[in-house]
């Protein structure tokens, strides 16, 4: 007994010790660049595509979150000034220019862009953002960085081990919560929402849908390789001799995915994310050539871009900052698992879920109409809410009771419609129906409503 026990914490120790191992610091480098360019390009893209003013511009209504009602939309070109410093400050953030300042600069404009409005927020900002603030606190600035310019004596070419591991471990939570909402009877047995998705597909391409219909299999067994996936994948992406193969999987899996089913930039957030598992050699050859370059060209002093340094980073408290990354990723396991196993994989990847990865779970078609009744007569007469909402604050209206609610009182202020009068009020029917089944419709009038309880949006 007492051998079993000093072997185990033997092992134990071993392990920790294995923790403060150095590490290269090459993969958190390209985590950096990758991440920065990709969030610069989003930041433009959202100019010129006109998504800036379709989302926030045009917005007559808006829905914040509790707590958050004094944030609203600058003017039109303050939305465009903001999303410029966005890119601005991705770009910084990339090249390590005043790396710190730059990270938090992006960090509080991109939370401020999403939590400005509740209809307009995309459930991968949550990995931008976890992203963002690990980068704050983060050594990927030390090396291979415009700041090595000014201050050369920051350079850093290796870091703990646990460092590394804790940017590893944020990733792979992408995959493993992905395949927890896919655990449900309609993904593992009936193949929904798959095959609702490639018969869309098929359609669209002038296929006969009906042989994927007819053909259950199909979809099912895609359905159990999509699960397995997210599930086996991480495995191949932490052992070095799989990495590099795990990597090109996902960039394959994720150019099937933008090409069948568009998700914005998520995709391409989750390639990015995982050159954090690249091996640190083969990013290093690639640094190499770039510095050398650097070196010869501009003859910069020291070692600031010569490649094949040795310096280790040093933490002043090197036991409070594992600990502190240990708590950190701990909370973004228990949280959602709790809630999880209460409320069951459908109805916790439609509201839980919401706050962490745009994966595609759930099939929905959604609708929700707005009437002015006359309570004396019975009649109604239906209201024209285009002019109020843009067409996402629509989609998003019909998903959530809180934000009708919401938009009912606001409309109830509206002088054109003229609803101080006793005898009017508004309701609302909205309509979801999830993974093909028949849609279940809610009528909310004044009474309903109050049993919401308060929104925090009066």
């Amino acid at each position: 007994m007492n051998a079993l026990l000093k072997n185990i914490v033997r092992t134990w120790t071993n392990n920790l010790e294995g923790l403060y191992k150095p590490a290269s610091l090459y993969p958190l480098v390209a985590l950096r660049i990758a991440f920065g360019f990709t969030m610069a390009a989003w930041g433009v893209l959202m100019i010129l595509t006109g998504r800036v003013s379709e989302v926030f511009s045009r917005q007559v209504m808006h829905f914040p979150y509790e707590g958050l009602e004094w944030m609203r939309p600058l003017p039109f070109w303050g939305m465009i000034m903001v999303f410029l410093l966005i890119s601005v400050s991705a770009l910084m953030l990339a090249a390590g220019w005043f790396f710190r300042i730059a990270a938090s600069t992006f960090t509080l404009l991109f939370a401020y862009v999403s939590f400005i409005d509740k209809a307009s927020y995309l459930s991968y900002y949550y990995l931008v953002m976890l992203l963002a603030v690990m980068l704050i606190f983060s050594p990927a600035h030390r090396l291979f960085s415009i700041d090595l310019i000014r201050k050369p004596t920051l350079r850093v070419d290796f870091a703990p081990r646990w460092l590394l591991l804790v940017f590893k471990v944020q990733v792979i939570m992408v995959f493993f919560f992905a395949g927890m909402a896919k655990l449900n009877s309609d993904w593992l047995y009936s193949g929904i929402p798959v095959s609702l998705w490639l018969q869309d597909i098929a359609a669209q391409a002038g296929f006969n849908s009906a042989i994927i219909a007819n053909n259950g299999w199909l979809a099912i067994s895609l359905s159990w390789l999509l699960v397995i996936f997210d599930f086996i994948l991480p495995h191949f992406l932490l052992d070095p001799k799989t990495s590099t193969r795990a990597f090109w999987a996902v960039v394959m899996v994720q150019i099937l995915g933008m090409i069948l089913l568009p998700t914005g930039i998520f995709p391409l957030l989750i390639v990015l994310s995982c050159t954090i598992f690249l091996p640190a050699e083969k990013i290093h050859r690639v640094a190499s050539g770039v510095s050398y370059f650097l070196y010869d060209v501009f003859q910069f002093k020291a070692d600031v871009f010569k490649p094949g340094g040795s310096y280790m980073l040093a933490y002043r408290y090197k036991r409070l900052f594992p600990i502190i990354a240990m708590l950190f990723l701990s909370a973004q396991v228990m949280l959602p698992v709790g809630m999880y196993l209460k409320m069951g994989s459908i109805q916790w990847a439609d509201t839980a879920f919401h706050f962490s990865w745009d994966v595609r779970i759930n099939h929905h078609k959604n609708s929700v109409a707005f009437y002015k009744v006359d309570r004396k007569t019975g009649s109604s007469e239906p209201i024209a809410i285009d002019q109020y909402l843009t067409p996402i604050q629509q989609q998003r209206l019909a998903e959530d009771p809180i934000m009708v609610k919401s938009f009912i009182h606001q409309l109830k202020s509206k002088p054109e419609l003229r609803i101080s009068q006793d005898a009017l009020e508004i309701e609302a029917l909205s309509c979801t129906s999830v993974n093909g089944r028949q849609a279940d419709c809610i009528t909310y009038t004044d009474e309903t409503l109050s049993l919401l309880g308060n929104s925090g949006y009066e």
